[in-house]
C-alpha cells in the first residue's frame, strides 16, 4: 500500500482511535482578518503548493506542524487595525523520514528557508497510530498471545502511546510506539486491560520490533452499575437580557473592560495574545501573550507495560489536535457561544472540529464586593460575574478543561480541571484485606476489586508573557519579614514587607529565610495616579514540582517541572517549556536551555512560566469516573489600578432581607 494512502486511510479512522469527530473542511471563504489569526484553510494550500513548486515536499510529504508564523511582536505592537500585515507560516515537515523546518511566505509566495533537523522527531500523527496498531496486531506473535490468554481478537483493541526515551533500551534513533491492549467491554470506560502484553513498533518502518510478554493476570469482573438516584432539579445559567460578550473578526472577544484575540493552535490548543484593559479612556495592556504549553504525566508504576509512560501531551500529541467537541448543557452552558475550530491536519489539509471552543459569562453567586448597613439595614453591592473561555483536550483516558478566566476587577485565572477516568491494571487482589493486596497497591491504589489505578504526577506548564503597561516590566519578589517592636510594653512583634527584584532568567527559587513570599510583574518606566509602579501579582495557588531524580530520563525531558516558577528573557522561537521536540527526545531543549543563558530580565522584556501540578494518588471515588479535579492560578492587578475598576459599575442597594430562592 502506497504511504500517501495510508496516511488518507488512518485519517478517516481518526475518529475512532481519537474518540472524536475530524470532518475534512472547505476552504473558509473569509480570509484573515488580523495578522494573529491562525492560519486559514487556504492559506495552508497555499503553503503546501509552494514548498512542493519549490521541490521541498513532494506527494508522500507529511506535515506534523503547519502553523502560524506570528509577526515579530514589535511589528505586532506597532500595528494598527486596517493598516496592511504580512503573513508567514512556519512547517514542521518529514520528507523521505527526514525532519525539516520551513518558513513560507505567504504574502509574497515564497519559500524563505528549509532547514534539515536530523534525529529531531516531531508529533505523533494519525497515519503513525493505525499503522503501528495494524501492524501490532497483525503479527503473529501477538496472535499467539490472545490465543494463549483464551481471548477472542474480535474483542480486542489496541492503543498506541509515545513511548517516552529511555538510553541503553536498543530504541534509540527510531520512530517507536508503545502499544498495550484492552478488551472491548461496554459496560467498562477503559475496557479491561490485558496485563502482561505490549508490542514495540517502529512507524518508519512499519517492524514490530518487540512484543512484551510478562506475568499474566486474569481479567477483572465488570464493574458493578449501580442503581442512579433521582436528578437533581436542573441549575441554569442564564443571560435574561442577552449576552455581554462581542465577538468580532476571527476569534476578537471583548466582554466588560476586557479586549484580546484568540486562535486555535495545533498543539497548544488555544492561544490568547493582546490581552487588555479599558481604564476609562484608556485601554492598557495586561498580556501579550497567555497559552498551556506542556503537560507532563510520568506515572509510577515500576513493570514494563507502564514504566515508559511519561508522556508530554502538548508535544508529543497536541492539546489542539486531540481537542473534543463540547456538549452544551454539560461541558459548558447552554448560554454559550459554541464555536468550531479549524486545525491542520497531516497532509496538507485541515479539518475542523465542530464546538470545540467555548465562551460564556456567569453569575457565580457571590457578591463581588458587599457592605452591610446596620443603620439603614441596607445591603449595597454588586454580584461577581466572570467570561469564561473554554476548550477540552481528550489525551487517552483524560480529559483536561482549559479555562481562561476573567473579571470585572482586572483578574485573570487559569484554570485545569482534570477528569475522564484513571487508567488501571489487573490484578489478583479482590479487596485490601486480601493477602496480595500490599505488593498489588505498592505503587498505586487498589479502586475496585482486582482493579489497581496507579499513582502518577499531572504537570501543566503556562507560557505567561506578561506586558503590564508595555513589554519592559521587571519581576518583584516580597517578601515577609517578621521584627520585633522595639521599647513596646504591650505588643511585642510585627512584620513588615520588604521587595527586591530579581536581575537574570531562570527557576525563581523560594527564599525560606522569610515568613512567605510573593511575586509581581511591574513596570518600572511608568507610574499610576498614587504613584506606585503598575503591575500584576502572580497568585499562585496549586504549584507542584516534580520528585523524580533529575537524572532520570524522563525527568531530563521535562525539565520545566523541577520548579513552580520561570522567568524567561523574551526570544522568538521559546515557547515551548519542553522545547519544539520533545518525543523521543534524549535532551531537554526547552526552559532550562533557554534560562541557561542567564540574560537580564530587569527592565527587560521577558516571559513567565508558571508549573501547575498536583500528584495524584487514586481513591476509590475516581473510579469508574474521575470528577472534576481543578487547579488554578490567578493574575491579578496590584497597583495597576487607583482603586478596584468593577466599582465603575452600578452599586445595588437592596434591603438585607428577602427570599434568595422560591420554595416549592
Amino acid at each position: 500500500m502506497r504511504f500517501r494512502q495510508l496516511v488518507l486511510i488512518s485519517l478517516a479512522l481518526f475518529s475512532a482511535v481519537a474518540s472524536s469527530i475530524a470532518a475534512e473542511t472547505k476552504p473558509s471563504e473569509q480570509g484573515p482578518s488580523h495578522p494573529l489569526d491562525a492560519l486559514t484553510p487556504d492559506e495552508i494550500t497555499q503553503t503546501v503548493k509552494l514548498l512542493k513548486a519549490a521541490g521541498d515536499a513532494d506527494e508522500d510529504t507529511v506535515y506534523p506542524a503547519l502553523t502560524l508564523r506570528p509577526v515579530s511582536k514589535e511589528v505586532m505592537r506597532a500595528w494598527k487595525p486596517g493598516t496592511p500585515y504580512t503573513r508567514t507560516a512556519f512547517v514542521v515537515l518529514r520528507k523521505g523520514f527526514v525532519t525539516y523546518e520551513a518558513v513560507v511566505g505567504l504574502s509574497n509566495n515564497k519559500v524563505e528557508s528549509l532547514t534539515p533537523r536530523p534525529g529531531a522527531q516531531p508529533m505523533i500523527m494519525d497515519y503513525e497510530w493505525v499503522k503501528a496498531r495494524d501492524n501490532f496486531m497483525a503479527d503473529q506473535r501477538f496472535k499467539d498471545a490472545i490465543i494463549k490468554r483464551k481471548l477472542d481478537v474480535k474483542n480486542i483493541y489496541c492503543t498506541p502511546n509515545s513511548a517516552g526515551s529511555f538510553p541503553g533500551d536498543g530504541y534509540e534513533g527510531k520512530r517507536i510506539l508503545k502499544i498495550p491492549c484492552f478488551v472491548k467491554e461496554a459496560a467498562a470506560p477503559s475496557g479491561r486491560p490485558i496485563e502482561g502484553l505490549m508490542g514495540v513498533v517502529d512507524t518508519d518502518s512499519g517492524a514490530v520490533l518487540n512484543v512484551v510478554e510478562g506475568p499474566e493476570v486474569d481479567l477483572p469482573p465488570l464493574p458493578s452499575q449501580p442503581s442512579p438516584d433521582a436528578a437533581l432539579k436542573p441549575v441554569a445559567i442564564v443571560a435574561p437580557n442577552g449576552t455581554n460578550i462581542k465577538l468580532s473578526g476571527n476569534l476578537e472577544i471583548a466582554w466588560a473592560n476586557w479586549q484580546m484575540h484568540a486562535r486555535a493552535d495545533k498543539r497548544a490548543g488555544v492561544i490568547l495574545n493582546l490581552i487588555r484593559f479599558k481604564d476609562g479612556e484608556k485601554l492598557r495592556d495586561v498580556a501579550y501573550q497567555v497559552n498551556l504549553s506542556e503537560i507532563f504525566v510520568p506515572y509510577m508504576d515500576p513493570s514494563p507495560e507502564w514504566n515508559y509512560r511519561t508522556f508530554l501531551d502538548a508535544g508529543e500529541f497536541g492539546l489542539g489536535y486531540m481537542i473534543s467537541s463540547l456538549k452544551a448543557g454539560v461541558d459548558c452552558p447552554e448560554a454559550s457561544y459554541l464555536l468550531d475550530l479549524t486545525f491542520p491536519n497531516d497532509i496538507g489539509g485541515t479539518y475542523t472540529r465542530p464546538n470545540a471552543l467555548c465562551i460564556f459569562e456567569r453569575a457565580t453567586g457571590d457578591p463581588a464586593w458587599r457592605h452591610y448597613s446596620a443603620g439603614l439595614k441596607t445591603v449595597t453591592g454588586i454580584p461577581q460575574t466572570e467570561m469564561v473561555i473554554r476548550h477540552i483536550a481528550t489525551l487517552g483516558n483524560y480529559d483536561y478543561l482549559v479555562d481562561y478566566v476573567f473579571s470585572p476587577q482586572g483578574d485573570i485565572t487559569l484554570r485545569v480541571g482534570a477528569t475522564g477516568f484513571d487508567a488501571v491494571k489487573s490484578t489478583t487482589a479482590k479487596d485490601m484485606g486480601d493477602p496480595a493486596a500490599n505488593e498489588a497497591t505498592r505503587y498505586g491504589t487498589l479502586v475496585a476489586p482486582y482493579q489497581v489505578a496507579p499513582n502518577q504526577d499531572h504537570y501543566f506548564s503556562f507560557r505567561i508573557d506578561l506586558d503590564v503597561d508595555g513589554p519592559r516590566n521587571a519581576l518583584v519578589r516580597d517578601s515577609i519579614v517578621p521584627g520585633q517592636i522595639a521599647g513596646s510594653t504591650t505588643r511585642r512583634s510585627l512584620w513588615t514587607l520588604k521587595s527586591d527584584r530579581y536581575a537574570a532568567e531562570g527557576p525563581v527559587m523560594q527564599n525560606h529565610e522569610g515568613a512567605g513570599e510573593s511575586w509581581r510583574v511591574i513596570n518600572p518606566n511608568e507610574a499610576t495616579g498614587l504613584k506606585y509602579n503598575p503591575g500584576y501579582w502572580i497568585d499562585m495557588r496549586h504549584g507542584a514540582t516534580s520528585a523524580l531524580d533529575k537524572a532520570d530520563p524522563p525527568q531530563q525531558r521535562a525539565g520545566f517541572s523541577a520548579y513552580e516558577l520561570w522567568a524567561s528573557r523574551y526570544a522568538e522561537g521559546e515557547d515551548w517549556a519542553a522545547g519544539l521536540y520533545p518525543n523521543l527526545s534524549t535532551k531537554d531543549e526547552g526552559l532550562p536551555t533557554y534560562v541557561g543563558q542567564k540574560r537580564s530580565i530587569n527592565n527587560e522584556d521577558f516571559v513567565v512560566w508558571y508549573t501547575m501540578g498536583f500528584r495524584h494518588a487514586p481513591r476509590p471515588e475516581d473510579y469508574p469516573l474521575l470528577p472534576t479535579f481543578w487547579h488554578e492560578l490567578t493574575l491579578r492587578p496590584a497597583f495597576f489600578f487607583d482603586r478596584d475598576p468593577s466599582m465603575t459599575f452600578n452599586p445595588g442597594t437592596l434591603p438585607a432581607s428577602g427570599k434568595s430562592g422560591t420554595q416549592q
